[in-house]
């Protein structure tokens, strides 16, 4: 087996996520493969652990189904072609639990809106479902790919900070900040 430099053997740390109220199945999260089902109990069983484990499912490949955002849909998630329809969720080209139940109400504030006569709702792009929304579209869509929430879509501080955690404290008060001011938007319409 190979050494690393301090001479210690490489290692994997496998995530499992109970299955069941038991206890008594485990799945072992993110092993989407194309491998055969013949080679992944093979393989798995030469973790350390897993060796005896009965294996009910094997991992296989899922495919993202979204659209092309940046070329269909405006900063509102609604269908350039269309406006009286939005997009949100995985279609839309997020991914995640938060980002698709976030896009989700975004779409549908915006369809409510557009209902009662009022202009859409633009997130501000210095809060995380902004520049998330942002990203998904006006990416280059040749190359378009779903993305999570990540502090790497926000825009830059005006005064970079170093320190990871002052950082992300920095982008939340910021982000506040902007909502603050946005959210007054929705009491006036009320």
């Amino acid at each position: 087996m190979h050494q690393n430099k301090e001479g210690s053997k490489p290692y994997a740390v496998l995530q499992l996520r109970q299955e069941d109220i038991e206890g008594r199945i485990y799945g072992l999260v993110g092993f989407q493969t194309r491998l055969r089902w013949g080679e992944q109990d093979r393989i798995f069983r030469l973790i350390p652990g897993l060796e005896k484990a009965e294996f009910v499912r094997y991992g296989v490949m899922h495919r993202n189904t979204y659209i092309n955002s940046p070329i269909v849909l405006t900063p509102a998630l609604q269908f350039k072609n269309n406006p009286r329809i939005f997009f949100a969720g995985q279609i839309s080209g997020v991914e995640g639990y938060m980002e698709s139940a976030a896009t989700g109400i975004v779409a549908g504030i915006n369809a409510l809106r557009m209902l009662t006569g009022e202009n859409p709702v633009v997130l501000p792009e210095t809060t995380m479902i902004g520049s998330l929304i942002t990203f998904i579209t006006t990416a280059d869509p040749d190359n378009f790919q779903p993305v999570n929430a990540n502090f790497g879509l926000l825009p830059p501080l005006t005064q970079p900070i170093r320190d990871k955690k002052l950082r992300y404290q920095a982008y939340t008060q910021r982000a506040l900040e902007k909502m603050d001011k946005f959210s007054e938007l929705f009491l006036k319409s009320l």
